[in-house]
């Protein structure tokens, strides 16, 4: 579920201000607040003829036989329809997806239209719901920037383009792609999430692409299918594409344009129909300048870039993000836990480093560890350790331009982490919220060697 407090008007007219997709946009009272282009050349509808008018009377004066629109509304939950509209007597397919506010109720309502001949799932049955949006339980947007983000991933969702998900680790690169699937004509088919730092690099082509049996030693005997088989028909997710090695790359670039693939061992090409979906925590602009990321590739990849911010620049999200993980994990382990008002200042005035993924294992230790009902500031500076609390102390002096002293704080957490867990990289990282991989990275950037007994360097 989408949750986005105060949306513009503006804002949700960008949605349908763009060519792609048809796209048809209401509020929350059924009120057209505009189409697109595809729109209008799809049903021959003119945006001035249903602007401003409530989806009862479009019905009424038979514009089409029924609306997804009024169907969402009445059952909160995204439907999927088939439709005529009755000017042309046109069949189409509309999926309506609702779009929430914090406090549950329905602001509103982007629909997709497709052409009936375009789209594989059965409608012959009637009106049903699309498939549960769970995935997009952890998105909570309050900031104006995230609801652009949001926005733009439900545009972009109805589109088969590949899209290019930019942003630091822990930012919700994955949620934001479950996203995009569950709102896209795919949602049917599998979502398959690939780490590409997990793929060693000799077992590549055998992971992505699959094998035959026999192919290599200790290959199964009636060989193994690949993610991409795996993905077929639908969504595949290559998250930390920054990380892969440059022959990898190129054998990624092949598929992507051509849409074959060859197993390990096997001379017979095979199609693969997928929708491509990349993430990466790092610049690809500047690898490109690096020689280490292909510049044909990164363009194949950047069709549709969607960067999200790191939570530090929107800190109207956190109290919501935080909340919105206290409830659910106090229902998880069934306890009942508040956050006092010193405490949310806590949470906001912190740098989050590691961005949702920490603030959320941060709520978790504190739902498990604290011992009251009232979380208050002191039992969050307890959990967030020396970082804060010497912060809190020590006046900050900015040293140098803003990205400096951005990579001052991080070089100064990084080291006292490292220092606090005896350089154990295990332990390091799961305090972070950072992939282990991530946080060697950032090590070697700022030159920390470390050793069992403390830093070095």
């Amino acid at each position: 579920m989408i949750r986005i407090k105060d949306l513009l008007n503006e804002e949700g007219k960008e949605v349908v201000s763009s060519g792609g997709a048809a796209i048809y946009l209401t509020d929350g009272s059924a009120l057209t607040l505009g189409v697109n282009q595809a729109y209008e050349k799809l049903t021959e509808i003119q945006e001035r003829e249903v602007i401003g008018r409530n989806m009862h009377a479009l019905e009424e004066d038979r514009f089409f036989d029924r609306s997804v629109s009024l169907l969402v509304l009445k059952n909160k939950a995204p439907m999927t329809i088939p439709q005529k509209v009755l000017r042309t007597s046109k069949n189409v397919v509309v999926t309506g997806n609702p779009i929430f506010n914090q406090a549950g109720d329905v602001i509103y309502v982007v629909t997709s239209v497709y052409p009936r001949e375009f789209c594989n799932e059965p409608h012959q049955h009637g009106e049903h719901p699309s498939p549960s949006f769970t995935a997009m339980d952890n998105m909570v947007a309050v900031s104006k920037i995230m609801q652009k983000v949001l926005l733009r991933a439900v545009q972009v969702a109805a589109m088969d383009v590949t899209v290019l998900i930019l942003g630091e680790t822990g930012v919700g690169k994955g949620v934001l792609s479950s996203v995009i699937h569950q709102f896209s004509p795919r949602r049917s088919k599998p979502f398959i999430k690939v780490n590409m730092t997990a793929i060693p690099e000799d077992l590549f082509e055998s992971e992505l692409f699959g094998y035959r049996g026999g192919s290599f030693t200790g290959a199964l005997k009636n060989g193994k299918p690949g993610f991409l088989q795996a993905a077929a028909g639908g969504t595949l997710f290559l998250d930390e594409i920054s990380e892969v090695s440059l022959k990898g790359q190129a054998k990624l670039l092949k598929v992507i344009e051509e849409k074959e693939i060859y197993r390990v061992g096997s001379t017979i090409p095979e199609h693969v129909d997928v929708r491509f979906v990349a993430a990466s925590n790092r610049s690809l602009n500047d690898l490109v300048s690096e020689g280490r990321f292909r510049e044909d590739l990164f363009y194949r990849l950047n069709v549709v870039p969607i960067h999200i911010p790191p939570l530090r620049e929107r800190p109207e999200d956190i109290y919501a993000l935080a909340n919105y993980a206290l409830n659910n994990l106090s229902n998880r382990y069934n306890v009942h836990k508040i956050l006092t008002p010193s405490a949310v200042q806590a949470l906001t005035d912190y740098h989050w480093p590691g961005n949702v993924r920490e603030l959320h294992n941060v709520i978790e230790r504190l739902v498990i560890l604290c011992d009251d009902a009232r979380i208050t500031k002191e039992h969050v500076l307890d959990e967030l350790g020396m970082v804060l609390s010497s912060a809190a102390k020590v006046p900050f002096v900015l040293e140098g331009d803003y990205r400096c002293a951005v990579d001052c704080f991080e070089k100064k957490v990084l080291s006292q982490v490292m220092e606090q867990y005896n350089g154990n990289l295990h332990l390091a990282s799961a305090a972070l919220g950072i992939h282990r991989t991530t946080l060697l990275r950032k090590l070697r950037k700022y030159r920390l060697s470390f050793k069992k007994n403390g830093l070095i360097g």
